[in-house]
């Protein structure tokens, strides 16, 4: 399912196709499709945000693969994976290729093309309140909410 959304993803950044020709493409209800480029253009800036970010840290030649500016938030994040996934390909010298709707998957735990994924934000909130650390304080960790992590 995730490479249909992802050709879908492309068609519509790449080929400025609308959504009705790519869901006669894909053999998907209009309205499926429709809500698979919103809720991706809904979260493209975080995506390419997050990946871009993930570039820098994990490419060790970051400043060759930098994409140029798409013009769109869904060009940008779009190029941002794609970067990111050459990046990975050089620093472990794969063998085997990898496609940007696969490595951001694997980044993100499935959660690439959910929307609400990517509205939560980043958690940065401390894992323990001061109390606790140490076995001081009386209070479990267990007992602290934590929404929105972000696992990588």
């Amino acid at each position: 399912m995730a490479e249909v959304i992802a050709a879908a993803v492309e068609a519509k950044t790449v080929l400025g196709w609308g959504h009705r020709k790519i869901a006669a493409r894909c053999g998907r209800p209009v309205s499926t499709v429709r809500g698979w480029l919103r809720a991706f253009a809904v979260s493209a800036a975080s995506i390419g945000d997050r990946f871009t970010g993930l570039l820098v840290r994990d490419a060790p030649d970051a400043v060759v693969l930098w994409p140029k500016p798409a013009g769109t938030a869904r060009g940008e994040a779009l190029s941002a994976l794609m970067a990111y996934v050459v990046g990975l390909g050089r620093r472990f010298a794969a063998n085997v290729t990898v496609t940007w709707v696969q490595a951001g998957i694997a980044v993100t735990n499935g959660r690439l093309f959910c929307a609400s994924w990517w509205a939560a934000g980043a958690n940065t909130n401390r894992p323990l309140r001061q109390g606790v650390v140490g076995g001081k304080g009386g209070r479990s960790a267990c007992h602290i909410p934590v929404i929105g992590v972000f696992t990588v």
